[in-house]
């Protein structure tokens, strides 16, 4: 009776060894950066939406447009381009995931598409920002 029972505490024993082992081994090391130069790099190089620090307004003025539109009771599900926000910037509404409807010119906003303005933010159909 005793056998069985030194059998199965070596196996293990071997087990939570080897786990032991392979999660050591296995495992990346992850460095934090040194310097505030790393940490930029690493700001830069990932992809992220135009920052709208400094450009609230901007913001606020597209979900403005956006509501006043919604209450109009504007039909969203062709993803409308609601028009001019501020200077150089419109307000694009499309899908969240991205349609083929979105990407009709008839639903973009001209005013972009001629060079007049720049920027969009793009809004989802819950007034939601995707861009």
């Amino acid at each position: 009776m005793k056998k069985p029972v030194l059998i199965i505490g070596l196996i293990l024993t071997f087990l939570v060894i080897f786990i032991v082992i392979y999660l050591a081994l296995a495992q990346k090391q992850v460095l934090a950066p040194t310097n505030n130069t790393e940490i930029s790099k690493s700001i830069i190089q990932s992809p992220s939406p135009i920052s709208f620090v400094g450009k609230e307004d901007i913001l606020k003025n597209a979900l403005n447009l956006y509501i006043k539109n919604k209450e109009a009771g504007l039909d969203m599900s062709k993803g409308p381009c609601l028009g001019k926000i501020a200077d150089d910037w419109v307000l694009d509404i499309v899908h969240n995931p991205r349609q083929s409807v979105d990407d009709k010119i008839e639903n973009q906003c001209s005013e972009f598409l001629e060079g007049k303005v720049h920027y969009f933010i793009e809004l989802d159909l819950q007034g939601n920002l995707i861009n």
